[in-house]
């Protein structure tokens, strides 16, 4: 008779197979996925609508199983906040880099940084409306108060800080505190909403308003500080 085959014990049997990839290229097989799943969300928003775009069509444009996009995403806020972390980290990568706009004016600097952030929604206007609107919800993770958009807002916050204590350093307006950075934060959530709704060529009256208000709300600091 032939020896029976030994059976491996219960625990390695059920022990899960480990992926064999350098945890570093696991990362970025991640991250690659990601971005293709989000480059497809974004495709059919800005054809089809946040709300009418299903799951089943994100997974088949991304290339990818529906069970597969659920371990990355578990729904389509989920997709939102990722769209609007991967922004927040562009916007400060991009004026850290740009050496000009480090020495420019306080009311340049703000007018710069908003307008870049303009740009490069102004494909998405309906899916920024549709989030934005989601984000009035409170049990949604969109807003403002959840703990997963807090922590974005949080980052940006800080961004818009450094700005301001840079330019009080340059003695171009006197000290604000974090008070500022939420002031300016709220000012771009306001810009943000009259841009959505502005249909003037260009966005022409929102880039008017938003000059015009960064200069004045200068020029009021300066004169009369931050204890009104």
């Amino acid at each position: 008779m032939k020896p029976k085959p030994k059976r491996r014990p219960a625990q390695e049997a059920d022990t899960p197979r480990r992926d064999s990839r350098p945890p570093g290229k696991r990362t970025a097989n991640k991250d690659r996925t990601r971005k293709a799943i989000l480059e497809a969300a974004l495709d059919l928003f800005s054809r089809q609508g946040f709300y009418a775009t299903t799951t089943k069509q994100i997974s088949r444009k991304a290339g990818i199983a529906e069970g597969t996009l659920f371990n990355y995403f578990r729904t389509k806020e989920d997709l939102a906040l990722y769209f609007l972390e991967r922004e927040v980290d562009a916007l400060i990568s991009w004026f850290g880099h740009d050496n000009r706009l480090q020495g420019a004016p306080l009311p340049e600097q703000l007018f710069a940084v908003i307008h870049r952030l303009f740009e490069r929604i102004e494909p998405y206007q309906e899916f920024i409306g549709a989030i934005s609107l989601r984000g009035l919800h409170p049990g949604s993770k969109l807003s403002p108060f959840s703990i997963e958009r807090g922590q974005i807002n949080l980052r940006y916050l800080r961004f818009l800080r450094e700005i301001l204590e840079a330019s009080e350093a340059r003695s171009e307006i006197p000290r604000v505190g974090e008070i500022g950075a939420y002031a300016i934060a709220l000012f771009h959530v306001a810009m943000v909403a009259h841009w959505l709704n502005d249909e003037s060529p260009g966005k022409e009256k929102t880039l008017a308003v938003l000059d015009r208000c960064l200069k004045l709300g200068t020029t009021m600091l300066k004169k009369g500080g931050w204890d009104w």
